[in-house]
């Protein structure tokens, strides 16, 4: 047991504020779990040359004289080959070793402020409150919808998840993306090519009282908000100053509205009350 854990003592995580870098204590655990914890210097070398697509040197065949050249091309690594270094180790683990790998890459990752976790393999930007609210991949959820006549959309929708947890991220392509799927589902639904969301937000609840005036307007804000972040919809002017959080709330919002709008579409609004008989149309 160690000191921290026989104490309760833990150490202060800074802010998880970075992105789109690896650290020092990440490329320890990468060194750790290829040298097998120093013990296979010629494997950790072999493993290295991979993961750097380098072919080995033939004169390094031993232990003894690979420990340098291994380290050197550790240090040579991108932020992104470290990642992936770390994924393709983690997924040839097994059992309780793959949990330990897990383990230690995460805190590593708390110790050096850097907002991505690994879970199930895979990194993933850290959403603590997305996972204690389980909001986390709410985005998901819109693509079983998108079938059949928005079999279209469905694509472009999954561009913009991919965007969103690409490494690097593209997060104003997957803002751009995102609503330009959202207008996709409003054409279909209008059964206009020529439709835009705001023409759809403002037919929605057209016999309802009052108090869905602010709904539509916020439906169509959303379509505002993206055209006016630059790259979002229109030409990249300037540096956008958005954050992943950012990102994945609108992402979140679109995709609500994408399934809401289907389900509208499709008439399935309401349970027990035919389109004819319900509000909830266009």
């Amino acid at each position: 047991m160690s000191f921290s854990d026989r104490f309760g003592y833990e150490n202060q995580a800074p802010s998880r504020i970075h992105v789109e870098r690896d650290s020092e204590a990440l490329r320890v655990v990468l060194w750790k779990i290829v040298s097998n914890d120093g013990q296979n210097y010629l494997g950790a070398y072999h493993r290295l040359c991979d993961y750097a697509q380098q072919l080995p040197e033939t004169s390094i065949w031993s232990d003894q004289y690979a420990r340098e050249p291994a380290q050197i091309l550790l240090e040579q690594l991108t932020w992104i080959d470290t990642y992936e270094a770390l994924e393709h180790e983690v997924n040839e683990a097994r059992g309780t070793k793959r949990a330990e790998m897990q383990k230690m890459i995460n805190k590593a990752l708390a110790r050096s402020g850097i907002a991505y976790e690994i879970r199930d393999g895979k990194f993933e930007f850290y959403e603590p409150a997305a996972v204690e609210f389980e909001t986390r991949h709410d985005e998901d959820e819109a693509v079983a919808f998108l079938t059949e006549e928005f079999e279209p959309v469905r694509k472009q929708y999954l561009s913009a998840l991919r965007n969103l947890r690409s490494m690097p991220a593209n997060l104003e392509g997957a803002v751009a993306d995102a609503l330009n799927a959202l207008e996709g589902v409003a054409k279909i639904v209008a059964e206009n090519p020529r439709a835009t969301l705001s023409d759809v937000a403002r037919n929605l609840f057209p016999d309802s009282p009052g108090y869905h005036a602010p709904l539509r307007q916020a439906i169509d804000k959303l379509y505002a908000y993206a055209n006016q972040l630059p790259g979002g919809r229109h030409g990249r002017y300037a540096e956008p100053d958005i954050a992943h959080a950012e990102t994945a709330m609108v992402i979140r919002t679109a995709g609500a509205i994408i399934t809401f709008l289907v389900t509208l579409h499709r008439g399935e609004a309401l349970e027990n009350e035919t389109t004819e008989n319900s509000d909830f149309r266009f």
